[in-house]
């Protein structure tokens, strides 16, 4: 009977527990990601209210308080391209994010053109599948939120990619041969954020 009421407390201790007690990132805010080398970037996230937030990353330290909403957000110097690097994010938890890597961002949407990906394509292509082995291509798909009666305050899951004969086939097959040219060219870091739409029920 005691360990029934005392399931039952950790229960209800879980349910009053504010939705933000720890910090909490974005999905785009995640292990692999790419950030804009040259260029003040932006880092957010959730949690307490009033929460004081520390962030070390790149030997330097930022720091920020959570506003009444619960929401906090640093603004990282300029920095070369280059990594990886891991960044600490210290709050009343704390939170690693690995292999960051900084280069050059993209943002590519369309419709299905833009949405087709390698998988479609592998045997016109399969030299290039086979060949596309570029750790410093990173891919993050967004993927469909069919709701478009409110702003959405997070992406629906999703995770960084490396470019590899395997993964490569969910690229982009137009995001993919763009990135490419790009990291040949530069020899940078190239991420690709891919927030297309072939369709939807609306």
């Amino acid at each position: 009977m005691r360990s029934v009421k005392l399931l039952l407390a950790l229960l209800c201790a879980c349910v009053i527990m504010p939705a933000y007690a720890a910090i909490r990132l974005p999905q785009l805010v995640s292990d692999g990601m790419i950030l804009q080398r040259d260029a003040k970037v932006k880092i957010w996230g959730w949690a307490d209210a009033g929460e004081k937030i520390t962030i070390n990353f790149q030997h330097k330290t930022y720091y920020t308080v959570t506003n009444q909403n619960g929401i906090w957000k640093v603004t990282l110097s300029p920095m070369k391209a280059g990594g990886p690097y891991a960044m600490e994010l210290t709050g009343k938890n704390q939170i690693v994010i690995h292999d960051i890597l900084i280069g050059d961002v993209w943002f590519c949407s369309g419709q299905s053109n833009m949405v087709l990906p390698m998988e479609r394509v592998k045997e016109k292509y399969s030299d290039e599948i086979s060949k596309a082995n570029y750790p410093q291509i990173r891919n993050f798909f967004v993927k469909t939120e069919a709701d478009v009666t409110k702003q959405h305050p997070d992406l629906l899951p999703g995770k960084w990619i490396k470019a590899d004969p395997g993964t490569v086939l969910s690229f982009g097959a137009a995001s993919w041969f763009f990135a490419k040219q790009l990291y040949q060219k530069y020899h940078v870091p190239i991420g690709i954020i891919n927030s297309s739409v072939g369709g939807t029920v609306w």
